[in-house]
């Protein structure tokens, strides 16, 4: 199942913020413009303003109601840049402004929509383009007439304020995809962890069962043929792999990658060089269905590996259509006639067509002579299973843990990038409070606040990697702040907004976001507080207008909202992701537990009894009188199933029959495997190749191969020696090369 939960929760919750925002600037924007209306066209006020404000109301509804915003969205953007181009036009007074376009308060937040809705490069591309133009209007009487000095200003501010939000959200966004990623990844290797687990413990059950009961048996028989303990021994053995064969409990569904590994694994056993590719991400099967697809599929590979004389081999798993499965074995072989293969010859028609009939599939086999051989095995689920299906796999109920209030680790969302955006941040602040001394009284206080800028923001973003912040740093960082607050507004000027002199504000609420992240959320909304009554007062006793006072008191609260909402997600997002990790992993091991019983029961048990299951029957005959060609063949099952045990990686069901034959010429033939997990499926292929060689040469007296432990640069070295005395040693490395030692 595709994992996008935190990509697709975070795109919602952003635009549910700018949309929050927009609506917010309504605010600020109504108090800018109320002594501006009378100046303004009524047609231009109702246009405009009325549709801005339709606008931010029609992004904030369809938000919430899970819509997106993106026709609302690009509405706003029209909206406001038609405004700022047609303000000139607006303005009916011959008098310049006393105060800058309210629109000002907008085109950050058309930048950010933009940016949200179309793009970044359509963000940072509005943001210069509006910063210009908002110059160009500022510099005129309708924008009061600016300053190149400070058209310039406002240009800096509004593009490096929408460029630090877009940079921000396209950082979290990218952070986010790529944990939705190694999310999928982590999951699959979750899934794949649990089922080698399993696997391994039914594994371990049933070299018990092979090596306790099966193997101590064909052993006696060979010694002792007339035994009655022996007979019953053998029936022992029989019933004890009956028991193993039996269901311990429902039978869950397969998942796409669980009939991946069953394929994977029938094939490469018999044909370790076939390519398997698979696309079965979203799929269930019952395991019934699995089952016979697996012997199927084994059948088919057996007849490769017995007369193709392939030399590729191509496996594919896909799913035309939902609840569908297509499985194709494609060779270059010889090739054959099917109208030519005799009626009596049942084994394709038996075990491939057949079985695919029973569950309701369907088997094609096309080939002719020198083309190679194609087979397709398709099987569809019905409506009845469909519906069985679609039950959602199930989740372990797992005792509810408490809320850790922890940040996710997200990938990719270093905090290295995160502490030169917030010092670029700062420091362009500090580049628009040396541009504005001519606004102040007196300026060694500016450079003093910033002295302290720079302390409080050194501990705000010191030891980032050790959180949360220590109560006392976070309260000196306040105090600092509040200082930094203090110094710059009593050299401010009275009378009226002193414009960019108030560099610090943008400081001050960047750092308190900063502590709110870092775990202090107490002390960043008593330095909040703190703030916006100092400030609130300074503007009262400067005898600002209502607009004034609002912003300074408004703004504050703002940034802290948005990021107190941003952060309580995030932290909520982690606990969920916590639980859904451990739920998954409940469920995980209960259905990988279900399938390798499966495995045990439809495949090594089948191999099993195809195997020995002749020979045990006879022995557990009271009646039966052994042979010594039978006698001979216990012996040889038992050194072919002790082989499985030790060295399974070393061998296919093809190479044990090669070492069988060899064996039975006198070849000594020893397998050691010291490795433990699966051989890559290159390396395999290397040494069935090799061994096949060096066992059917006439010439070879002796073979010892040994699958190394991982980290070596060999993965398998063989030893064989002619009946010269010769000997070759060669290693085969994760490539699969053969190199000469």
């Amino acid at each position: 199942m595709k994992f996008n939960l935190q990509t697709s929760q975070l795109a919602a919750w952003v635009e549910r913020g700018v949309a929050l925002f927009c609506l917010g600037t309504l605010i600020p924007a109504a108090f800018g413009a109320a002594p501006q209306i009378a100046y303004l066209a009524p047609w231009w006020t109702v246009a405009i303003g009325g549709g801005i404000a339709v606008a931010s109301i029609g992004m904030m509804i369809f938000s919430f109601l899970g819509r997106h915003i993106r026709a609302w969205a690009l509405v706003y953007v029209t909206l406001v840049s038609v405004g700022l181009i047609t303000w000139p036009i607006a303005w009916q007074s011959s008098a310049p402004a006393t105060s800058s376009p309210w629109l000002w308060v907008c085109l950050g937040v058309a930048a950010v929509c933009l940016a949200v809705t179309s793009g970044t490069a359509w963000g940072f591309g509005y943001a210069i383009a509006a910063g210009l133009l908002f110059a160009v209007v500022r510099m005129t009487p309708s924008g009061q007439g600016a300053s190149l000095l400070g058209a310039v200003q406002d240009m800096i501010v509004l593009v490096m304020n929408s460029s630090v939000v877009i940079v921000a959200l396209g950082v979290v966004g990218n952070a986010f995809k790529n944990l939705d990623e190694i999310e999928v990844a982590s999951q699959r290797e979750a899934t794949a962890a649990a089922i080698d687990e399993a696997l391994l413990e039914e594994r371990h059950r049933l070299d018990g069962i092979v090596h306790d009961e099966v193997m101590t048996t064909l052993v006696a028989a060979a010694q002792n043929p007339n035994d009655r303990h022996v007979c019953d021994q053998a029936q022992r053995a029989v019933d004890r792999l009956a028991e193993a064969e039996a269901p311990a409990e429902a039978r869950l569904p397969v998942t796409g990658e669980q009939l991946t590994w069953l394929v994977s694994d029938v094939v490469g056993a018999l044909i370790p060089q076939a390519r398997v590719i698979a696309e079965l991400d979203e799929l269930a099967v019952p395991q019934q269905v699995a089952s016979t697809l697996g012997m199927v599929v084994r059948e088919v590979a057996l007849n490769v590996a017995k007369h193709a004389q392939a030399t590729q081999v191509e496996v594919s798993l896909t799913s035309p259509t939902p609840g569908q499965v297509l499985i194709s074995i494609a060779d270059d072989g010889v090739g054959f006639d099917p109208e030519q293969v005799p009626k009596r010859r049942l084994g394709l028609q038996v075990s491939v067509v057949y079985r695919m009939w029973a569950i309701g599939g369907h088997a094609e086999i096309l080939s002719k002579p020198g083309s190679g051989t194609t087979v397709n095995l398709s099987w569809g689920a019905s409506d009845e299973v469909r519906q069985s299906m679609a039950v959602e796999p199930q989740r372990m109920e797992l005792p509810s843990q408490p809320r850790s209030r922890r940040m996710p680790e997200i990938p990719e969302l270093n905090r290295l990038s995160l502490v030169r955006l917030v010092w670029v941040v700062v420091l362009l602040q500090f580049l628009l409070g040396w541009t504005s001394l001519d606004r102040v009284t007196m300026a060694w206080p500016v450079f003093a606040a910033q002295a302290l800028a720079v302390i409080a923001t050194s501990l705000t973003l010191w030891r980032t990697d050790k959180n949360p912040l220590k109560a006392s740093v976070a309260g000196v960082v306040v105090l600092l702040l509040l200082g930094v607050t203090v110094l710059v507004q009593m050299v401010l000027p009275s009378g009226d907004w002193p414009g960019y002199a108030t560099w610090h504000s943008t400081v001050v609420m960047v750092l308190l976001v900063a502590i709110l992240v870092r775990g202090q959320e107490r002390i960043a909304w008593i330095g909040v507080t703190g703030y916006a009554l100092v400030s609130v007062f300074w503007a009262m006793k400067q005898g600002l207008n209502a607009g004034d006072v609002l912003r300074v008191g408004f703004g504050p609260f703002s940034w802290m909202l948005v990021a107190q909402l941003l952060q309580s997600w995030l932290i909520d997002m982690a606990d969920r992701m916590e639980a859904s990790r451990r739920s998954s992993a409940a469920a995980n091991r209960a259905i990988a537990q279900s399938f390798s019983k499966m495995v045990l029961r439809d495949v090594w048990l089948t191999q099993l009894r195809a195997q020995v299951g002749p020979l045990l029957t006879r022995i557990a005959d009271p009646d039966c009188e052994l042979s010594q060609a039978e006698r001979e063949a216990c012996l040889a099952q038992e050194s072919r199933l002790r082989d499985a045990m030790r060295a399974g990686n070393l061998v296919t069901e093809l190479t044990s029959d090669a070492i069988e034959v060899a064996r039975g010429r006198g070849v000594d033939v020893r397998l050691v495997d010291s490795r433990g997990t699966r051989l890559p499926e290159d390396v395999r292929a290397a040494l069935t190749q090799y061994l096949g060689k060096l066992l059917t040469d006439s010439n070879t007296k002796r073979v010892v191969a040994r699958a190394a432990p991982e980290g070596y640069d060999d993965v398998v070295t063989v030893l064989a020696v002619k009946s010269d005395g010769t000997s070759e040693l060669v290693g085969l490395d994760a490539h699969g090369q053969v190199n000469t030692r």
